[in-house]
């Protein structure tokens, strides 16, 4: 070394040597080389065997049967009603039962299942799991299956991916802490079966939550819908607003005459529409699951009386209401005007994303028998968990839309 330093420093005198900086070894290390998302690297949950990383509910063999074949893939077959069972579960305490800090990644990843049904069975929209994260200290953070989880379905005999955005857990009403994890919990009810092939973490961005957009005009306070409210029995709901009433158009496709013979808090068990949202813009795109003083509730009658009534407080919403039979069995078109006076709240004069729910309720003279939703679909319970709400994205007007509803 000592010879080659002399050598090239002679060298140098003449202008014909160069001393270039080398490292130990011929190749680099690049940092974050590896399958990261914000450098969480524990992102293979369940591929094939797992030893003792893996569990499901002994005390329920009854009602729960597994396998695993040489290529790696889970079949779960169960009946928990059938075998009697409290709870069904199964678990994964993945990368040796380690710790996992996922706080960084919570709002920017989705656990992930790829699934398939068994051969011969029909397709699913949805399957009858809850899925959990449960901490060091033992608690655990939750979201249910819904439809909307489900990537390009139903649920088939082909591979299919469930995407569970991690932001969509109920941490902050559990209090438990992503930044150190200890396993994910698959809950189990009703019966069923299904095929396993891998559980993922993977990267994960927007919302999975239905949008309406709609456009505010900021000089006359007005809003306008800019997109339709579409449940899946094809009814269509589109909104309006000004400084004095919110307006509700409906279009439902029902050929039978419309029966609730009921009033007050009870407008539910028959033919009705209600509406649930916020008063304020969300601040945060994590799921709250308990209600503001703010949020509204209403119940919006269709039988022969028009009554509307605000299922919080009980109290009745005066207000306007048109209908019109569309002929021919096309169904019903119908108009609410709803003060926000009497509402006691203020019109939407603030962009930003309002939790927004629809929901259909159908029923006859013998009272309610499906209630169709919007946003929460299979999962029920919206009435106490604006979690399972949509969105109502209010933002500048297009001027396309200014027009259109000036000419209406």
């Amino acid at each position: 070394m000592r010879k080659a330093f002399a050598a090239c420093s002679a060298i140098l005198l003449a202008g014909a040597c160069s001393l270039q900086p080398t490292q130990l070894y011929e190749y680099g290390n690049p940092a974050n080389s590896y399958p990261n998302i914000k450098g969480f690297a524990s992102l293979t949950v369940l591929d094939g065997p797992t030893g003792d990383e893996f569990w499901v509910s002994k005390e329920a063999a009854s009602c729960i049967q597994y396998g695993v074949a040489d290529n790696g893939v889970y079949t779960f077959t169960w009946n928990k009603p059938g075998g009697g069972c409290d709870w069904v579960g199964m678990g994964v305490g993945w990368d040796q039962w380690s710790g996992k800090n996922m706080g960084a990644i919570v709002d920017e990843a989705a656990m992930r299942l790829t699934v398939r049904l068994p051969e011969g069975a029909q397709a699913m929209k949805t399957l009858p799991l809850a899925f959990g994260f449960e901490d060091y200290s033992g608690r655990q953070a939750w979201i249910g299956m819904s439809s909307n989880y489900v990537v390009n379905g139903p649920i088939t005999q082909e591979w299919t991916h469930i995407d569970l955005p991690m932001g969509l857990f109920n941490w902050n009403e559990m209090d438990c802490d992503p930044t150190n994890i200890k396993q994910f919990i698959t809950q189990f009810e009703g019966d069923g079966e299904f095929e396993l092939k891998e559980m993922r973490v993977v990267p994960f961005s927007g919302s999975l939550r239905k949008q309406a957009k709609a456009g505010l005009d900021a000089e006359t306070g007005k809003g306008y819908a800019e997109s339709v409210i579409q449940l899946t029995d094809g009814s269509t709901i589109e909104l309006s607003w000004d400084a004095d009433s919110l307006y509700v158009l409906a279009r439902i496709p029902d050929a039978n005459a419309f029966v609730n013979s009921q009033t007050g808090v009870d407008l539910w068990n028959g033919d009705a529409l209600e509406l649930a949202f916020s008063a304020q813009p969300e601040l945060s795109r994590r799921p709250r699951t308990s209600f503001l003083f703010s949020d509204v509730h209403l119940g919006l009658s269709l039988g022969e009386t028009p009554e509307v009534v605000n299922f919080r407080t009980g109290g009745t919403i005066p207000n306007r209401r048109q209908i019109s039979d569309l002929g021919g069995g096309y169904g019903y078109l119908l108009r609410w005007s709803l003060p926000w006076e009497a509402m006691r709240r203020a019109p939407w004069t603030i962009e930003g994303r309002y939790l927004f729910e629809v929901a259909r309720d159908q029923g006859d003279a013998k009272g309610r028998n499906q209630q169709i939703r919007w946003n929460s679909g299979e999962a029920e319970g919206f009435h106490q968990n604006p979690g399972l709400w949509g969105e109502l994205v209010v933002g500048p007007p297009h001027i396309d839309v200014l027009l259109t509803q000036e000419n209406k």
